[in-house]
């Protein structure tokens, strides 16, 4: 008796569905992608408990007959390809003839449909891939897929489904970008009868985009319209300014198609390498239209992934798109005064706190260095907070005793020799030089002054209150996070779909926008943390720190930088910026000397 055997049609469907059914959203998609290829200017989704009990696709497509109807729920069945050849020029979403049967097969499945010229239309009823019911019933023209108790007959799938509202977010991800890829129809969305998503037939994909992301990202972004010989990309891209934490912000996509693509992305974030900061992301909804011959879709069994066939005549592309949209953003903005939105000081208070900064230099005398018996001693000097009881600011620390390590000094005890770059403040050591990040310095006092100030100092009401938009997983995210943001000082309320209303915030966070901050929360926290109230506190201390603190690139006046040594010197932690990177660095005497060979 021979060990290989021949799988039956209905195990191959459950391990076809594996790989094309990997949870609800997957079905959503491949039932939509269906409707779209037939022709749907109107599609529309019923969810209940996200899509694990029900997933109901209706659509005004044009229908199939009832022998076609049964011919779809077998394996590779399809309309979309006939010959080898046509896998070289697919156009459409759908070709590959395994989802429906392979959803059927894990399923209980219902099928209506019917064709706009037929009287009647057929009603299909599957139960784990096995047909039980064909019946000719009256309905709409178009089609209707059912879909319940997913993975039903599979428990050991069934139970890596997440919770209802992770499964209702991937949907509405899903769900957003193909509303993306076809501003031209009608989409809508509903969960247990509430709507989450209704997206009328849009004029163009700035609507779309308007209806989908609001009005003030709408507003912000930059048309993209390139064509070469081989590929035409067109879309919308955020200016750097326009950041995000993750890349969940781009939305791609290939012959109307949404894609992850490796090349595709990185192309688009080269664009931006010099112009966002480390770890950020931009705005980009960007379509790559390209001859099929050119574009292997049939990489995936989920049709997520492509393969460009000769990838550096498509990228280029891409990149010079994205390059000529960004140049043409840039120069647009050279047109205002750029510097006004630095808060720099005016030319007046900028030239006299030059003058001073002049005047500090030439009063400081510079140490001769004649030889190594001419270097001053180094005089340890105790840890930043820790003067000794009784000695003045301004007195000279003594020694700490021999055995006991010596760290850095007490900063607003040294003297200030100036500011380099207008990024570093430069401060004499009696062994050295330091050099100290005026921007994580900075991080770092607001840190701790924000960590020590949540529920004590109250909250602050917000007049009007700001409305915050969330794309369906960082939307998703907040909702679970609402008992604890809410005990931390914030009043935020769901305001339907992935709208928020935040009513109040926090005393010590009032400086900040309330809006970017929770977003920022929202989108650097794993969709599926369940983040307990230390985690957000520190979270929100985090970005709050950053987009208070003093920048890299502002002047600051002489009284300005012994503040913010003083200010430095009272924290618990001043080696760090709350990120981790060193916010100083001392050049030694020793080594001075050395590169002058004085040694």
């Amino acid at each position: 008796m021979g060990k290989i055997k021949v799988l039956s049609d209905h195990l191959c469907n459950q391990i076809a569905a594996g790989e094309v059914v990997e949870r609800p959203a997957a079905v959503v998609k491949e039932l939509v992608e269906n409707s779209v290829d037939a022709g749907a200017r109107r599609i529309r989704v019923f969810l209940e408990k996200g899509g694990r009990a029900l997933v109901r696709v209706v659509d005004d497509g044009e229908g199939m007959s009832p022998e076609d109807a049964l011919l779809a729920l077998e394996r590779h069945a399809t309309s979309k390809i006939a010959t080898a050849e046509d896998l070289q020029a697919i156009r459409s979403l759908g070709f590959r003839g395994e989802a429906l049967p392979s959803i059927a097969a894990v399923s209980r499945l219902e099928m209506i449909t019917r064709e706009k010229e037929a009287v009647s239309g057929t009603r299909i009823v599957v139960e784990g891939g096995t047909i039980r019911t064909v019946e000719e019933v009256g309905c709409p023209a178009g089609t209707s897929i059912t879909v319940r108790d997913l993975f039903y007959n599979v428990p050991a799938r069934r139970k890596f489904l997440r919770t209802v509202e992770t499964e209702t977010a991937h949907i509405s991800d899903m769900f957003l970008r193909l509303a993306l890829a076809q501003p031209d129809l009608y989409w809508q969305l509903a969960h247990h009868d509430r709507t989450v998503h209704d997206f009328p037939k849009a004029a163009s994909l700035h609507d779309r985009v308007y209806h989908v992301f609001g009005a003030a990202v709408a507003k912000s972004l930059i048309p993209v319209d390139f064509q070469t010989e081989h590929a035409a990309v067109r879309g919308l891209i955020g200016p750097p300014e326009l950041q995000r934490a993750n890349s969940r912000s781009l939305f791609l996509f290939v012959n109307k198609r949404p894609v992850k693509d490796t090349l595709l992305t990185h192309a688009v974030l080269t664009a931006y390498d010099t112009l966002l900061p480390k770890g950020t992301y931009p705005f980009v909804v960007l379509f790559v239209d390209v001859p099929p011959r050119l574009v292997d879709v049939n990489v995936h069994p989920t049709k997520r992934e492509v393969r460009f066939r000769d990838p550096p005549l498509v990228l280029d592309g891409v990149r010079r798109a994205m390059a000529q949209g960004l140049e043409s953003a840039m120069k647009a903005s050279w047109t205002r005064p750029f510097y006004a939105s630095l808060e720099s000081p005016r030319p007046a208070a900028a030239a006299a706190a030059a003058a001073e900064s002049r005047a500090g230099l030439q009063g400081m005398q510079p140490w001769t260095v004649s030889g190594p018996a001419a270097r001053p001693e180094p005089v340890p000097m105790p840890w930043p907070n820790r003067l000794p009881e009784g000695s003045p600011a301004g007195d000279a620390p003594r020694e700490e005793r021999p055995h006991e390590p010596t760290g850095p000094p007490a900063f607003s005890s040294l003297r200030i020799l100036g500011q380099l770059a207008c990024a570093y403040i430069l401060v004499e050591a009696p062994d050295g030089l330091i050099l100290i990040d005026q921007h994580a310095a900075h991080e770092r006092i607001s840190y701790e002054r924000l960590m020590a100030g949540f529920g004590s100092a109250g909250s602050q009401r917000l007049a009007p209150p700001v409305v915050l938009d969330l794309p369906p997983l960082e939307a998703d995210a907040l909702s679970r996070w609402l008992p604890e943001v809410q005990f931390l000082g914030f009043d935020i309320e769901p305001f339907g779909g992935g709208s928020f209303v935040i009513h109040a915030m926090p005393s010590v966070l009032k400086h900040t926008d309330p809006a970017a901050l929770i977003r920022r929360l929202a989108e650097t926290t794993p969709a599926e943390e369940r983040t307990p109230r230390v985690g957000l506190m520190e979270k929100l201390a985090h970005t709050a720190a950053c987009h208070a603190s003093v920048r890299a690139g502002q002047r600051l006046n002489l009284e300005e930088m012994r503040q913010l040594l003083k200010d430095l010197d009272a924290t618990r932690l001043s080696a760090t910026c709350p990120h981790g990177r060193p916010l100083w660095w001392k050049i030694t005497l020793d080594q001075i000397q050395r590169f002058f060979q004085r040694t």
